[in-house]
């Protein structure tokens, strides 16, 4: 679905079009209300508890990964270091949001992660 939007910047006007990005589930990408998130205020991740899976810890933001600092089958306890994230020249700390044990670690260091991407996999 495209949408279509005038905005002003500096006093001149731009028309720009927006497509919303449809997930693979059918929701559409920041609108589905049909999945339990969670958001803490500290390190602003995005948590999801998926019944098959487990509850995933998402990317905040596009960043690079510098540090991942837990693997699967770890025991983590509430705020716990697990990724270290670089972006705009800034290191941003992942940290558990609750005691559990680690079933898949997704984000690699050195990779860049995109926004809303799965990193941590708890069981």
């Amino acid at each position: 679905m495209i949408k279509k939007f005038r905005i002003k910047i500096n006093g001149k006007e731009y028309k720009v079009e927006v497509e919303e990005e449809v997930l693979e589930e059918g929701g559409i990408a920041g609108g589905d209300k049909s999945r339990k998130i969670l958001e803490r205020k500290e390190t602003k991740e995005i948590v999801e508890e998926n019944k098959e899976e487990g509850k995933i810890i998402y990317a905040p933001m596009p960043a690079k990964v510098i540090k991942v600092a837990c693997r699967a089958g770890d025991r983590v306890r509430k705020g716990d270091i697990l990724i270290i994230l670089e972006a705009m020249k800034m290191e941003n700390e992942i940290i558990s949001p609750f005691d559990g044990v680690i079933k898949e670690v997704r984000a690699i260091e050195g990779m860049s992660i995109s926004h809303n991407e799965a990193m941590v996999v708890f069981e």
